[in-house]
């Protein structure tokens, strides 16, 4: 049950810090600021998208280079993948956006490299590819980082 409570509390654990920022920047500039629900409909569309999706996609290559994996230790190897994010989140409620980038960065390289390292041994019976694939892995767990700092924890005052 540890990849869907991750990715539950992931889910909304982004949703409210990033509700958060956009508060404390409007209140900083003295703009007026309205709550946004809709992070709480985008984060969990792309935390649970991106644990059920991403793996069944992996699965299907690994079957196709036959590559012995399982669906479900897959699941659980992305829903684990997830927890840095949480602590990531936290952090990104300091009003520096170079420090922001730093840590869904530290972050998104952390998850990465857990899902390559933890995949690595299996693929390289997938012959030649395997450097693909784990290479393909890394950077979708970096894509996901990126979208979760753009997303959620970018901050654009309007002129209100």
């Amino acid at each position: 049950y540890g990849p869907f409570w991750i990715c539950t509390t992931l889910i909304f654990v982004a949703a409210a810090i990033g509700t958060f920022v956009t508060y404390v920047a409007h209140k900083l500039q003295k703009k007026e600021w309205d709550y946004d629900i809709n992070l709480v409909n985008w984060s969990a569309g792309l935390f649970y998208g991106y644990v059920i999706f991403v793996p069944l996609g992996l699965y299907v290559i690994l079957k196709y280079f036959s590559v012995p994996s399982g669906l479900v230790q897959l699941w659980c190897l992305y829903g684990y993948s997830l927890f840095v994010f949480i602590p990531a989140s936290c952090l990104s409620i300091v009003p520096v956006e170079i420090f922001r980038w730093v840590i869904v960065g530290v972050a998104g390289f952390m998850s990465a490299a857990f899902v390559a390292m933890n995949l690595h041994t299996h693929i390289k019976s997938a012959g030649e590819r395997w450097f693909l694939i784990v290479a393909g892995i890394f950077l979708l767990q970096l894509a996901l980082a990126v979208v979760l700092k753009l997303y959620f924890f970018t901050v654009t005052v309007g002129a209100n």
